[in-house]
């Protein structure tokens, strides 16, 4: 199996870093701070994209 490339492991980790953000904040620190880190969702699905039109290009 090859390694992923650099984008899928970028958008992958920050996917799930920013979930881990989300879902915690709001628990340790103040209710609101955990809508913060929510507008970075867009940012890891592009990378994700990204990595897959990379691996897969058009012929």
């Amino acid at each position: 199996m090859k390694n992923w490339n650099v984008y899928y492991k970028i958008g992958a980790i920050g996917l799930v870093l920013n979930l881990l953000l989300v879902l915690v904040l709001p628990f340790v620190a103040d209710p609101y701070l955990g809508s913060v880190a929510s507008p970075f969702y867009p940012v890891w699905i592009i990378l994700l994209v990204v990595g897959w039109r990379k691996e897969h290009p058009r012929r």
